[in-house]
């Protein structure tokens, strides 16, 4: 089983947010969508004591020809390499695993808990969902400072537009952004019933800080959600 594959592309998008692509075609490798995975670069420029292996959350349908991440534009040997190493430089993907994978019936809606870059495997579940035209009902809720920190805005809104059953509402603490159309502060008990019509159907994701997932995951628990029904990974 081959697991190798190469750079495509890199950028930053958002505020201070770095994606990366690579491109699987010739690899054999599957995954589920909403796992994580282990990247280890195999002609790295740059050496640390971190090392040159990372996990990270894939962002990308598992039907495409290529893997996204994204990760903060720290300054770190791993993240310089993704900027400076050329088009094509080889790494290895393997160690799928993760709490957060999309669960298999589509009868049963999705509900998205969301902090900072925990976004990360909503975007490969969200376009695996739209792209397959799989017929689950699914809500985004995602809290960020601001819309500049907000990876893949622009992605979930469009979807939200031509996908009927994906509902997008995210939300920031900047209220000095008057251009904002949507919410401001904290996802709330309130904002998470009053949007889904029955809170005890769904399969919850929380993804995000810790103090972000655990005052998600207790809002769940006040609202007698099935602790069965919770899916949480916790970031840093």
């Amino acid at each position: 089983m081959s697991n190798i594959i190469t750079l495509k592309d890199r950028k930053l998008i958002g505020n201070n947010n770095l994606a990366m692509w690579f491109d699987r075609k010739g690899s054999d490798f599957t995954f589920e969508p909403g796992q994580y995975a282990r990247i280890t670069l195999l002609e790295p420029i740059h050496n640390d004591d971190e090392g040159n292996s990372r996990l990270f959350s894939i962002a990308s349908s598992p039907k495409k020809d290529y893997v996204m991440f994204t990760t903060r534009a720290l300054d770190s040997a791993f993240n310089k390499n993704i900027l400076e190493m050329p088009l094509g430089a080889k790494a290895e993907i393997g160690g799928f695993g993760g709490n957060t994978v999309l669960h298999k019936d589509p009868s049963v809606p999705a509900v998205f808990l969301i902090g900072g870059i925990g976004i990360t495997p909503v975007r490969c579940m969200m376009e695996h969902i739209i792209s397959e035209k799989l017929p689950y009902d699914a809500y985004l809720f995602y809290s960020n400072p601001k819309k500049e920190s907000m990876a893949f805005f622009d992605d979930f809104e469009n979807w939200a537009k031509e996908y009927k059953g994906f509902k997008f509402l995210p939300f920031i603490d900047d209220r000095e952004n008057k251009d904002w159309k949507y919410e401001y502060g904290y996802i709330t008990k309130d904002a998470i019933t009053k949007n889904i019509p029955d809170v005890s159907k769904p399969v919850y994701y929380i993804v995000g800080p810790l103090a972000m997932v655990e005052a998600m995951e207790n809002i769940l628990l006040e609202l007698k959600i099935n602790p069965e029904n919770i899916k949480l990974e916790k970031f840093g």
